[in-house]
């Protein structure tokens, strides 16, 4: 088959992440199975690959503008070329595409997940409330009538909300570690690891919190941050003990550490699934995360880790509990371990291929009127001061998106996946 999926964001960017990375690594296995696969996103930079015809592991990639614009272009890219692939793969991170208005049932669409509650925690007022309330729950109407699969079954629940009906929940995978010793028990001195990007939304601040409670239990402990964003200056000024800031680390180093570490730190706000949960788990690390969206579902409560309130305090004190109780902490090393074998990215690429290639639908529908009942709008209540109210809105939070000084500081937020400035 020939294959094209869409990504706003190019899997090299120094911000991509889950999302880009389960593209990529189902990309390369159906390339290795012999299918074309052609990934259509951003123009790489000059320190990158520019343009359309670079093959990375035998994908070929097609840049077609900014990642502002990257929504607007696909579509005439879909226009113009869309017939000449089999199927269309769209990788949904907030704000979706719409392949399937255009090419219809050969659409496919991956939500990784919705952003709900992460617009009150990156933009300010009225972007958030505008993002939340408006353009996000009509972005995701507008999937009803598309073939759609989710990555969890948190992500899938939150679409059912809306109308749209996941007909396959396909979780990302994970690398197996090449080498891992037996664990016994955690260290007398336990190295914790937070594994994320530093930005508001994962709570590295949650973690140092919670990390502070587990120190006051075992002073020798100590915690590593793994991950760049916008926080980390701040986050390495404060100078907490026991608390080392590692950054931005390459593969190799953050094996080695997630093999030294007896504990992995998961607070967040709302994630799609939790790729690093698993990844740390494929070490045998227990994982103690916030009982959210997406984490519920790769952590398992009591088997491979602890899945606890969304409260740092809390988050603390069953870390301490958890590494001094031996028994327990090797029991859950072991489940953890064992599941994260399961999750490989083979199982992924299959599962996938295996939904792309199902016998299309009659249902999927390419005209854009064609959305789900609602309720009356605003607007539609209240006449013509409605519509205008909202234009309004609209205009101004285009306004703080381009010109808010902390635009620059969000390269790896909702600032750009929202489209409002495309």
């Amino acid at each position: 088959m020939r294959i094209l999926i869409l990504s706003w964001k190019d899997p090299l960017h120094p911000t991509a992440g889950g999302a880009e990375r389960y593209l990529v690594e189902v990309a390369k296995r159906w390339v290795a199975g012999g299918h074309q696969v052609s990934i259509l996103g951003p123009r790489r930079s000059k320190l990158q690959f520019q343009g359309a015809g670079t093959a990375d592991n035998g994908i070929r990639y097609v840049g077609v503008g900014s990642m502002l614009a990257v929504f607007r272009k696909a579509r005439g890219y879909l226009h113009s070329q869309g017939s000449t692939f089999d199927r269309v793969v769209e990788s949904v991170s907030t704000r979706p595409f719409g392949a399937h208005r255009i090419v219809g049932d050969r659409a496919i669409a991956i939500y990784h997940q919705t952003a709900e509650e992460v617009w009150r925690m990156e933009f300010p007022f009225p972007v958030n409330w505008l993002g939340q309330h408006v353009l996000e729950p009509r972005w995701i109407r507008r999937m009803s009538f598309a073939r759609v699969v989710a990555v969890s079954p948190s992500t899938a629940a939150a679409l059912s909300r809306y109308g749209v009906h996941a007909e396959a929940v396909i979780p990302p995978g994970c690398e197996l570690p090449r080498v891992t010793g037996k664990r016994v028990a955690p260290s007398a001195t336990p190295r914790l690891i937070w594994l994320g990007r530093l930005v508001r939304t994962k709570r590295p601040e949650d973690a140092i919190a919670a990390f502070k409670s587990v120190r006051e239990v075992i002073p020798g402990a100590s915690l590593d941050l793994l991950g760049g964003g916008y926080l980390e200056s701040d986050i390495r000024a404060q100078h907490n003990p026991g608390v080392t800031v590692q950054g931005f680390v390459d593969e190799t180093v953050k094996a080695a550490l997630l093999s030294e570490a007896d504990l992995l730190l998961l607070p967040g706000t709302r994630e799609g699934w939790g790729i690093v949960a698993m990844e740390a788990a494929s070490y045998g690390v227990p994982v103690v995360a916030y009982d959210i969206p997406g984490l519920r579902d790769a952590v398992l409560d009591g088997v491979t880790g602890l899945v606890v309130p969304a409260n740092p305090e809390i988050l603390g004190l069953a870390a301490a509990s958890l590494l001094q109780d031996h028994d327990r902490w090797l029991r859950l090393s072991e489940a953890a371990q064992q599941r994260g074998r399961e999750y490989t990215w083979d199982r992924v690429a299959q599962d996938l291929l295996g939904v792309l290639t199902r016998p299309t639908t009659p249902d999927v529908c390419t005209k854009t009127s064609a959305l789900p009942p609602r309720p009356p709008s605003f607007s539609a209540r209240r006449g013509n001061c409605g519509a205008s109210w909202q234009a309004t809105l609209t205009r101004a939070a285009r306004l703080v998106l381009n010109s808010s000084p902390t635009r620059q500081g969000l390269p790896d937020t909702l600032a750009r996946s929202t489209g409002l400035h495309a």
